[in-house]
């Protein structure tokens, strides 16, 4: 959008380029704030872990760590509320 939005300005119709860049910021935050909700209520994990689990995978791995990220986090899950009901954790520590 940002091309479109320059392209825009620079062949005179600035208003249509200042309106595209403003519909870009308000995607753009949007998007930050809704996308960790949306990815945790289908996975079942607070928000904040999904989006600490998005930003580290995508920090070690790259762009794939975005989506490995959450993924490692399911599964660490499962692992250790299974061990929780089973009881395998308390008998560790007693």
């Amino acid at each position: 959008m940002i091309p479109w939005a320059v392209i825009s300005a620079l062949n005179g119709d600035l208003n249509l380029g200042i309106a595209i860049i403003i519909i870009y910021a308000i995607i753009l935050i949007v998007r930050q704030l809704v996308e960790p909700k949306i990815v945790s209520k289908k996975i079942g994990i607070h928000p904040i872990f999904t989006l600490i689990a998005m930003y580290t995978g995508f920090r070690m791995i790259g762009v794939l760590g975005l989506f490995v990220g959450p993924i490692i986090l399911i599964i660490l899950k499962n692992i250790f509320s299974v061990s929780i009901e089973n009881g395998i954790i308390k008998s560790i520590f007693t």
